[in-house]
């Protein structure tokens, strides 16, 4: 099955869900989410050839409705994959890394169209890849030589049907991957970006 016709018959169901279980219907809900991320870095003109890296992002969510307005806020929690591989001097260098992020977004719901934006703070969890210096040779190196923490901000859209939503969202990372001064010569001023499409279920 094509996914556009999947994700049809999945808006179909989920509009037949009962009004209780809308994630629209101004009461506090917890929730899962669960998709697909893809990213890259940005932010250096000595990268070249810059290639994301396509992976998972899942974790829960609260989502806690600001009096009677359409605004809501909504914590999360979630597990995301990150990296890319680009090219310094002549020679390829790759980095694979994976976050437990804490975004906190302002919503805004208008019938079934959800709008949201905030900051978020990322952890590191582990991370490996090469880097290579000028004359090409490796370097190795773990989470221990990276920056601990990314600091960042996100927007995003979706679609909000019964208990059911798919949304897109994009962020961008405000701290150079790059940790120690070795890494930082070697990796410059690269920050995280990334964007993820995933299904949202509201209990």
């Amino acid at each position: 099955m094509k996914l556009h016709s999947f994700i049809l018959l999945l808006f179909l169901g989920a509009s037949a869900l009962p009004l209780h279980a809308q994630m629209t219907d101004g009461k506090l809900r917890f929730g899962l989410r669960l998709g697909v991320t893809g990213s890259n870095l940005y932010d250096d003109a000595k990268a070249q050839d810059r290639n994301g890296r396509v992976g998972l992002l899942g974790g829960a969510f609260v989502k806690i409705p600001l009096g009677n307005s359409n605004f809501s806020l909504r914590p999360e929690v979630l597990y995301a994959t990150k990296g890319a591989t680009f090219k310094r001097d002549s020679f390829i260098s790759s980095i694979k890394s994976s976050y437990i992020e804490v975004p906190l977004s302002l919503e805004y719901n208008l019938s079934i169209v959800n709008l949201h934006a905030g900051l978020n703070a990322s952890l590191l969890a582990n991370a490996n890849g090469e880097f290579k210096d000028e004359q090409g040779n490796p370097i190795n190196f773990d989470k221990e030589d990276l920056e601990k923490l990314d600091l960042g901000w996100h927007l995003g859209a979706g679609l909000d049907l019964g208990n059911i939503g798919l949304h897109l969202r994009i962020n961008r990372g405000l701290k150079n991957v790059g940790g120690g001064q070795t890494l930082s010569g070697l990796v410059g001023d690269l920050k995280n970006s990334a964007w993820s499409l995933t299904l949202v279920y509201g209990f």
